[in-house]
């Protein structure tokens, strides 16, 4: 096979006495290939990606060749190089909300593109780019929106088409599924799987998602510290891994959470339950949204209780509701409907002060680089809930965000209290933000997507801290993710919701062993594994999920659903009795819900 790039001997030291970055990386990428950068988040992945493509900071100091089809990169001028990378080169980010202009429509930054590279008339161009935007799945109607109107996976579906709109012969895509959900994340796969075979593309494809490399890959390299430790074909390295630290990555991947033994469950106190919960939001412009005139219904009577110590963990599509949920839960969204307990405290629609209850309900956000203040020291950081919130003796203060950082395994906390956010890792930022949700000494802890923004040994390490911290401090924790391997690993139970309605809950072992509603099936499906011999045929959940707007009759998933029967289309089923409940009509062990809510 012959290749189209050829990377011999890439070095790359940042400015600053940083240090180097990569060494000595040398690989080929074969005309039609998938070769797949995996590793930790500081491996080297993405600066292998934008050293090829030339675009480190000034500074960065770069040795090695990259040839492509037969160029020498490195000495390409600046300005055939940027032809090169639309037209023969091309990148798909990893941040598309950051990689799209926010006050352009979409369609009109693809015509642009066509109109810079072909010259081709505005009128043709915008037609192209339609075109191009249609063939990964956003229709005519959504095509002139801005980014901010388009979700996660509509975006990086938009940056794809934006790529591969020149036909060029190599995509670098840099965690292209990064922070979506799994049935998005399957699109995107497919979506690069079908740009591969019918435009012949090779693709260097950066991941620390081990399962999306083993499904996409043809050849994986696996990075640390900046170098390369093991190299092959995907089914050789992930089958019989030989270097210790791809085993360990392996293993972080193929983790889970032994099923509990027999447990007295009702004697633990209940640290917050949720009675028919309900939250909408107003629509429109203007006066019609200040009447609120026509409203979402983000969250649609919820029921359901967490106790002392135990994790609840909550998942679903995005635009399900979990976050909505979570924030109506610490006072951020408004209830519309039913009632939040907390400890003896409830609050329901109209009860807008939820000042009682701000230290005991404390929330850990999905981004901590963008949670925390970056003007703060760690140390004020982490102390800013008690001053805001308890009058206490500078002494304290300082005891007590001791203890947080050392409980959230920042030690020694005096290496970390006087640093700022950009010094810290991903996952060291995640802990401080975690330590400042602990501060207070909460009853209820909220943790919104707290690692789908890490690698997955790092988002292994935070997780299990959350399973160490409900143990020892008998926190309850609700753990919302959209990668059931995660809540798989620490979960006592688990919800899935849909549309805003709770679809399935039960055991975290029954319900990702045992599903029993058609959606948490497709959910487990659309997981990918990085098991070689587990390669799946990618059978894609069809369709989107409808518009909280207009809700459709029955079972809001019959539309998408394989099992859907008459019923279905007409009568809304409940969830089911006992401990592993489903409202589905006709669940997979055959039994049926009560009467229709």
């Amino acid at each position: 096979m012959s290749s189209i790039l050829d990377v011999r001997g890439l070095s790359v030291e940042y400015p600053a006495g940083q240090g180097a970055a990569l060494r000595d990386l040398s690989f080929s990428i074969g005309a039609g290939e998938v070769l797949g950068l995996i590793g930790e988040s500081g491996s080297g992945k993405t600066t292998a990606a934008k050293a090829i493509l030339r675009l480190l900071p000034k500074g960065t100091r770069v040795s090695g060749q990259v040839d492509f089809d037969g160029t020498d990169l490195a000495a390409v001028p600046e300005k055939r190089l940027r032809r090169l990378r639309w037209e023969r080169l091309s990148l798909v980010p990893q941040a598309a909300m950051n990689c799209l202009d926010p006050v352009q429509r979409v369609d009109r930054q693809l015509a642009e593109v066509i109109r810079i590279h072909r010259r081709t008339p505005r009128k043709q161009s915008m037609a192209l780019a339609r075109q191009a935007l249609d063939r990964v799945g956003i229709p005519a109607d959504r095509a002139a929106a801005y980014p901010h109107q388009y979700s996660g996976g509509m975006r990086q579906r938009a940056l794809i088409a934006m790529a591969t709109l020149l036909k060029p012969d190599l995509l670098v895509a840099d965690e292209p599924t990064t922070g979506l959900d799994v049935i998005v994340q399957d699109r995107i796969m497919a979506l690069l799987a079908d740009a591969r075979r019918e435009l012949g593309l090779s693709m260097l494809l950066v991941t620390h998602d081990l399962g999306v490399a083993a499904e996409i890959c043809d050849r994986v390299i696996v990075l640390k510290d900046g170098a390369a430790v093991e190299a092959g074909s995907a089914a050789a390295v992930f089958g019989t891994p030989r270097h210790t630290y791809t085993r360990r990555l392996l293993d972080e991947t193929a983790a889970r959470r032994s099923e509990p033994g027999p447990q007295e469950a009702e004697t633990i106190p209940v640290a917050v339950s949720l009675d028919r919960l309900r939250v909408r939001y107003a629509t429109g412009r203007g006066l019609a949204a200040l009447r609120g005139t026509r409203q979402v219904a983000a969250v649609d009577d919820v029921s359901m209780l967490v106790r002392e110590g135990e994790i609840m963990g909550l998942a679903g599509e995005s635009g399900c509701g979990k976050s909505s949920l979570v924030s109506a839960l610490v006072g951020l969204a408004g209830i519309s409907g039913g009632d939040v307990r907390i400890g003896r405290t409830t609050l329901g629609a109209g009860d807008p002060d939820w000042r009682p209850l701000r230290s005991q309900v404390q929330l850990v956000f999905q981004d901590p680089y963008q949670s925390l203040n970056p003007r703060f020291t760690v140390r004020r950081e982490v102390a800013e809930p008690l001053l805001a919130q308890l009058r206490l003796p500078a002494d304290e203060v300082e005891r007590r965000v001791t203890a947080a950082l050392e409980a959230a395994e920042l030690r020694p906390a005096e290496r970390y209290a006087g640093r700022h956010p950009h010094e810290l890792s991903g996952g060291e930022r995640q802990r401080v933000a975690i330590a400042r949700a602990l501060v207070l000494q909460p009853r209820v802890l909220l943790a919104d997507e707290p690692v789908s923004m890490l690698d997955r040994s790092t988002g292994g390490e935070i997780v299990r801290l959350l399973r160490r911290l409900a143990e020892e401090t008998r926190v309850a924790v609700i753990l919302v993710s959209h990668d059931l391997s995660v809540l798989r690993q620490v979960c006592d139970r688990i919800g899935i919701m849909y549309l805003g309605r709770l679809v399935e809950t039960g055991p975290a072992h029954e319900v990702l062993e045992h599903p029993r509603h058609p959606y948490t099936r497709a959910l487990l499906d659309a997981v990918p594994s990085p098991d070689p011999s587990a390669r799946r045929a990618r059978v894609l959940l069809p369709g989107e999920p409808p518009s909280a707007l207009d809700r459709p009759r029955g079972c809001a998933f019959h539309e998408r659903c394989h099992l859907a029967r008459e019923r279905c289309h007409h009568d809304l089923p409940a969830l089911s009795p006992g401990a592993h409940a489903a409202a589905c009509w006709f669940p997979v062990n055959g039994s049926l819900p009560v009467s229709p809510a």
